[in-house]
């Protein structure tokens, strides 16, 4: 009779809580990075301060080390400094790669809607998007003066400023720039723009500028590969859902039309991240038919989904290609990106059929895999988060499965950050995930947090 209560809790997990999980999981890991980590150029407190702040949110922001920037790698491993669990500083590398900066920035303003939504419910709270507001702002300042070369578009760099400077050095890391990170960065700008201050013109027509580049180079993205083209889709989707664009619009089908010509023309073997290039192409089609359905689009998307859920072994509760290998290997962004495929087919086709599916690749390949390394507590009971629709009411209250796995600890008991790890093994003959390096790879996380974030809100907006 003992197990009885662990079962009933574990079967009544469903598609609202494992959406509502992950949300919990994005949210408050990216608080942990962008506010607590250092792992990059922190924002002067001076800079944050304006007219919006109490006094009382002053005293709280000096308790963070908001960033500017955010470096490409870290160790995962939190260290013991005067009593408190931090990054080990010395194991950043101090490169300032363009894409995970981008993502950040749009993983922020993604949580804007949802902290301005405290405003009269909890200033504790309301306070985030204030926070949230001034380092969107600054950021994105800070990436049009720092993050491009001598032509104007955004490369990685090298941060070689030296200790104590005032002034920040940055080096180009590499001068051949991606047309997706020019599209995540206008997405970017025109989303903070939408939220109408000061700024707000100016980052319009940055964005806009952006735009008119893609337009005006249009010819050259014939040449690109799969994968790249397959971001620039999706950074293209996110810009066009912001601004509505209709430029952006016919840019937007341009580019799919190429992605599906060259995925079709484009073999099995000749695809080099297999799921993530069918999963973000299913994700990218599936947005498109949204706004506009075209019928080669639903269909190859149809088949592709089929391609996918092919894939799955119901025996192990995983997907993986078939291999002669003893060893399968799995990105975290492969996981999720399948994950967020059934999730997103689940809603939109409001079918049972895959529901067990998603419990399993949720429990056993994302959850008990050890590609999250640790996962941030839940809310206190006295905490209005804990509640629908932030009532306090004893009625409302959210079990803990809405917010958390008791298969991975907190990181204050793990003592490594709330991140996702860049890969993990699966051994078939012992069935069983290994991880393999441990360490905080900024563009993985970056993506996987906003496209969380992203595809949570896209799930609820299409639950309505």
């Amino acid at each position: 009779m003992k197990y009885i209560g662990p079962f009933l809790r574990i079967s009544s997990i469903n598609k609202d809580s494992i959406l509502s999980e992950l949300f919990h999981l994005s949210k408050e890991s990216l608080k942990h990075i962008v506010l607590n980590s250092k792992c990059g150029i922190a924002i002067p407190l001076e800079d944050l301060k304006d007219n919006s702040f109490s006094n009382n949110d002053i005293n709280i922001i000096k308790e963070f080390s908001p960033l500017l920037c955010l470096y490409k790698k870290a160790d995962s491993k939190l260290i013991d400094e005067y009593g408190n669990l931090v990054w080990n500083g010395e194991k950043f590398k101090k490169e300032v790669n363009s894409t995970s900066n981008a993502f950040m920035t749009l993983a922020l303003l993604e949580l804007l809607d949802y902290y301005n939504s405290f405003e009269t419910i909890c200033k504790d709270k309301y306070m985030y998007y204030k926070l949230y507001m001034s380092m969107c702002k600054n950021q994105l300042l800070f990436y049009a003066s720092y993050l491009r070369n001598a032509e104007g578009v955004f490369v990685d760099k090298l941060d070689t400023t030296e200790t104590f400077s005032e002034n920040i050095v940055f080096e180009d890391k590499n001068k051949k720039f991606k047309f997706s990170d020019q599209a995540l960065f206008m997405a970017a700008y025109y989303k903070y723009s939408c939220y109408g201050d000061k700024y707000s013109e100016d980052f319009k027509k940055f964005s806009l500028d952006i735009l008119n580049m893609f337009l005006d180079f249009k010819e050259d993205l014939y040449t690109l590969s799969l994968e790249e083209l397959n971001k620039i889709c999706f950074g293209l989707n996110a810009f066009y859902n912001y601004s509505k664009d209709e430029n952006a619009k016919l840019l937007l089908l341009d580019v799919c039309d190429l992605l599906v010509n060259k995925y079709q023309n484009t073999t099995f073997e000749e695809l080099k991240k297999p799921i993530e290039d069918k999963s973000l192409l299913f994700i990218n089609l599936t947005f498109i038919n949204g706004f506009m359905p075209v019928i080669k689009f639903q269909e190859l998307s149809d088949r592709i989904f089929s391609d996918l859920i092919k894939l799955y072994d119901e025996n192990l509760g995983i997907f993986y290609y078939s291999s002669d290998d003893k060893k399968i290997s799995f990105s975290s962004f492969d996981i999720v990106l399948y994950l967020m495929c059934l999730l997103i087919q689940c809603t939109l086709k409001d079918s049972k059929d895959y529901q067990a599916m998603l419990y399993n690749i949720f429990k056993y390949q994302l959850v008990n895999s050890g590609v999250i390394l640790s996962w941030p507590e839940a809310p206190n009971l006295d905490d209005v988060e804990r509640y629908k629709n932030f009532s306090l009411k004893s009625e409302d209250l959210l079990e803990e499965q809405y917010f958390i796995m008791p298969n991975i600890s907190t990181p204050e008991n793990t003592q490594y950050a709330p991140i996702f790890v860049k890969n993990i093994d699966f051994n078939k003959k012992k069935e069983c995930f290994k991880q393999k390096k441990v360490s905080f790879y900024s563009e993985t996380n970056m993506c996987i947090f906003f496209m969380l974030l992203y595809i949570h809100k896209f799930v609820k907006d299409n639950e309505d």
